[in-house]
This record gives C-alpha cells, sequence and structure tokens, in this order.
C-alpha cells in the first residue's frame, strides 16, 4: 500500500518540520507511523499517512470502540461509562446556544449524544460509517457526509473527537461553518499533545491513535487554525476525564498489553497528576474549543 507524506502544514502553510516520535497503530495493524511537527504552528502531522480512499481499513477493528455498542473488556467498559456520563455534561454545555436552530453532530457515531439531545430539540448528524448509521433510529436524519446535509443552518455544531480523522482539514472547517446560524456556536473537541499525559507516554500515548489520527493539536496550533479561518474563540473547556480513559489505554500498550493493578494504578496516578498540573498551564489531556464564526 503507498502512503503519501504531507508536504505543507494544512494550519500555517508552513513546510519546515521536526522530527517528533514514531507511534504505532495499537488497534488494527500494528504498523508505524511517523508524527511530525510543525515548525511554524506546532502543529502535529502523521507523515507519511495512508491515503484517503486506503484510510476505511484502518478502521475495521471490534476494538475500536467509538462505534461499540456491548462492553466485552475493561476497556470498553470504562469507555462506556465515561460516555455515559459525558453525555449529559455535554448537553449541558450545548443547551444554551440551541434556541429554535437545533443541532448538528459532525462525526455523530451510533448516535448516543445525537439520540439525547433529540428529545428536546431538531437534530441532524453525520456520520460515514454506513454500519454507525445503521444504529441510529431512522427518525433522525443522518448524512454520510457534510457535502450530503441539507440547506439549513444550526445554532449549534459539535465535533466531538472528529477534526484529528478529517484529511480535508480546512476544507471541512469552511463547509461547516456554512452551516452555522448567525451567532451559532462550534464546539470543537480534540485531543491536546501537550498535556502532562501525553508528554509522559510519548509514543505510547492512546491519543495518537495513528494513523487514524491525521492532525495532533494543542492550543497554540488550534489559535492560529481559528485565527486563519476567522473564527472567534470564546472558551476552552477542559475534558478532566479523558485523561484517565487515555492513561489507561496507553499504559496497556506501553506495557505490551498486560496491565494489572500496578499498570492501573499507575495510569490513575498519571491522569491525576495531569489533571492537576492543567491547572496551572491550561493543557489538559483533551480540551473543548467553544467557537464563533
Amino acid at each position: 500500500m503507498t502512503l503519501e507524506e504531507v508536504a505543507q502544514c494544512p494550519v500555517c502553510q508552513s513546510t519546515a518540520f521536526h522530527t517528533g516520535l514514531i507511534a504505532k497503530d495499537q488497534t488494527t495493524t500494528g504498523e508505524v507511523f511517523h508524527v511530525k511537527h510543525c515548525q511554524g504552528c506546532t502543529l502535529g502531522i502523521t507523515s507519511p499517512r495512508p491515503r484517503e480512499e486506503d484510510s476505511p481499513r484502518y478502521y475495521q477493528s471490534e476494538t475500536y470502540i467509538s462505534h461499540s455498542r456491548g462492553s466485552r473488556s475493561l476497556f470498553d467498559s470504562i469507555y462506556l461509562l465515561v460516555r455515559h456520563l459525558t453525555i449529559r455534561w455535554k448537553y449541558r454545555l450545548v443547551k444554551p446556544y440551541l434556541k429554535n436552530n437545533g443541532l448538528l453532530d459532525v462525526g455523530c457515531g451510533t448516535g448516543h449524544f445525537l439520540q439525547y439531545v433529540a428529545r428536546r430539540h431538531p437534530v441532524v448528524g453525520v456520520e460515514p460509517s454506513v454500519k454507525a448509521r445503521e444504529t441510529i433510529s431512522p427518525a433522525i436524519t443522518v448524512v454520510s457526509s457534510v457535502q450530503e446535509l441539507p440547506d439549513r443552518r444550526f445554532g449549534v455544531i459539535t465535533l466531538w473527537h472528529v477534526i484529528e480523522h478529517v484529511y480535508p482539514l480546512r476544507d471541512t472547517l469552511q463547509q461547516i461553518k456554512q452551516h452555522l446560524a448567525p451567532g451559532g456556536v462550534l464546539f470543537l473537541a480534540v485531543p491536546n499533545h501537550q498535556s502532562a499525559d501525553a508528554l509522559h507516554y510519548r509514543e505510547h500515548w492512546a491519543a495518537y491513535d495513528v494513523p487514524r489520527h491525521l492532525w495532533h493539536f494543542n492550543r497554540q496550533s488550534m489559535a492560529t487554525l481559528l485565527q486563519q479561518e476567522g473564527m472567534k474563540l470564546l472558551a476552552t473547556i477542559p475534558m478532566k476525564l479523558d485523561a484517565y480513559y487515555v492513561s489507561l489505554l496507553s499504559e496497556r500498550y506501553k506495557r505490551s498489553g498486560s496491565l494489572g493493578p500496578s499498570g492501573i494504578i499507575s495510569a490513575v496516578t498519571t491522569a491525576l497528576q495531569s489533571n492537576h498540573s492543567a491547572r496551572k498551564d491550561g493543557n489538559y489531556s483533551s480540551l473543548i474549543f467553544v467557537i464563533q464564526a
């Protein structure tokens, strides 16, 4: 299979990079991929990477649980528990902005957040996976791509850990902006490669998730992207629970699949330290950027 190099940073257009690290695809193939960093805006970039038409093979795994519906392991159980806890929390975040224009959830997966919001407000989803779309109630409109969206605008658009998967980064953001109602708000959640847990686990950090994650953000690179797109940052919100789940996965990767009690203690300790450190510098494991166009 042919891989492609990313020769220019999509955020700041720099062509100067420095070597970051080499990470392993822990989910499907076991292949290794380079993550390089832009010298202009510090964006992390998976390069070389699979071509877009080849990318679906890296999602064909029962352990890729963003679309999982049932608990099969400790990590699936933790993921599903965290999802349950965060759905209501996410709804409380978006509720003040919903008004009468409804919500668009891009990358809605199996639709748990979308279906929760649908009980109270009109919603539309975007999800490329046929398997995931089939699990969502047929009463909810879900299309396979942003290009297929109906000609309407929304008070809230959410991308929960989605933008790092998107090949045409800037084009996708521009298309999404066209569906934001006047005064509407975009919620953009991404992992933060400058968090203490990322720096601790380095190539074993689960949120690198190569090659599915093409772009690796921090606060600086996101601020540059928003500036380039003429978008205003209203707030940055930490996702504190992510540090625990990501650290547990990372510890398992570091230990080659064997976790045990000592690994769990180590992961929880790392997550606690990461969240504590982030109270000073804002570098939580994952961040939600609340944005206005």
